[in-house]
């Protein structure tokens, strides 16, 4: 008898420790059917992946209001620069390309090391409402159509990066900090370590760590997030301010961007980019619209400073909680270029 109930108290034991520390799999898939324009070349009836993903992400308490975590995501059917014939290949799918971070949470706050979203893409989430498959802020097309140097996530007109409205990355490795929500008010901070040693001391007067500092807000129908961040990395070092926010007024839901970006060691910003958005909802579903527009100054930069407009608008209709389609029209214009880009594509999307 006394064996037996040391033996239920160590499967209890056992049961409690399993119950504190739990890991999820979720993703997304969006599928396009329909076809694109860019510059003066159409395609036909083609099939394109506007993303995919699957994440692994763990938490464990460790008592005293400290939890761990972790997040892995990795993209799905990513699409290789060499290939040039099919929209969905899985040529290059790097375990932990999108995220690969460890966390540690309290009543202090939260602590996270490692591959995440600056904290720009995270502010995507706030400015663009339009509740559509179309990447509206960081890239130039909805659809993964097919150019000669496909990226493998976005497609940018004419195969030039720079063709963007709201500019923003994935850091591949950082140390930040976020502050307990307060009021509705929260900051956080993030170091992006240049990781130099090529002259034995890591950091030197030619590359330095990239600062990032947010202040965000929500509280009921309003959320607003201001980002500066100060990148001091590689041949064109640059100082960004980003500001956005959404308002949701019942019948309609209104999503704003607005990033300026000065180049290190100048007054001259590369260009202005403006971003406004919206979601109307009707039915089982909602209307979506947006328009953008970064404007190129006369400061020549390789990473800043097209002059781009972006306009989209689509309906998106749920069919469940996690499966939707969509009808999108897209349209990126590019002021004195023929490759601008056109898109009409009917897309199903599911998470799970």
């Amino acid at each position: 008898m006394k064996k037996s109930l040391i033996a239920l108290a160590a499967l209890a034991a056992v049961t409690a420790a399993s119950a504190q520390s739990t890991v999820t799999i979720s993703g997304a898939l969006v599928l396009g059917v329909g076809a694109t324009e860019i510059g003066t070349a159409s395609s036909d009836l083609q099939i394109g992946r506007q993303t995919g993903n699957i994440q692994f992400a763990g938490t464990e308490d460790l008592g005293g209001g400290l939890k761990a975590g972790f997040q892995l995501q990795t993209a799905i059917g990513a699409v290789a620069t060499s290939d040039t014939t099919t929209s969905i290949a899985a040529n290059r799918t790097i375990l932990g390309d999108r995220a690969a971070n460890i966390t540690l949470t309290g009543d202090f706050g939260g602590v996270l090391v490692g591959r995440a979203n600056t904290s720009v893409r995270n502010q995507m989430g706030i400015a663009d409402v339009s509740n559509l498959p179309v990447i509206s802020g960081l890239s130039a097309s909805s659809s993964a159509a097919k150019t000669t140097a496909d990226d493998g996530v976005y497609v940018n007109a004419g195969s030039d990066a720079n063709a963007r409205i709201i500019y923003s990355d994935t850091y591949a490795n950082q140390v930040a900090y976020s502050t307990p929500t307060i009021s509705g008010f929260n900051a956080s901070v993030g170091v992006v370590p240049s990781q130099t040693v090529s002259t034995g001391v890591g950091d030197n007067g030619i590359t330095k760590d990239t600062l990032s500092y947010t202040v965000n807000y929500s509280n009921g129908p309003l959320n607003a997030s201001v980002n500066l961040t100060d990148s001091q990395t590689g041949a064109n070092p640059y100082k960004m301010t980003t500001i956005v926010a959404n308002y949701d007024l019942g019948v309609i839901k209104v999503g704003f961007a607005q990033q300026g970006i000065r180049a290190a060691g100048t007054d001259v910003s590369p260009g202005n980019g403006t971003m406004v958005t919206a979601k109307i909802p009707m039915g089982s579903g909602n209307w979506g619209l947006g328009y953008g527009r970064r404007t190129a100054t006369s400061q020549t930069s390789s990473s800043f400073g097209d002059d781009v407009k972006q306009v989209f608008v689509g309906y998106r209709y749920d069919l469940s909680k996690r499966t939707h389609l969509s009808a999108v029209y897209n349209n990126i214009d590019r002021t004195g270029t023929a490759t601008d880009v056109k898109e009409t594509h009917i897309m199903v999307g599911h998470s799970f």
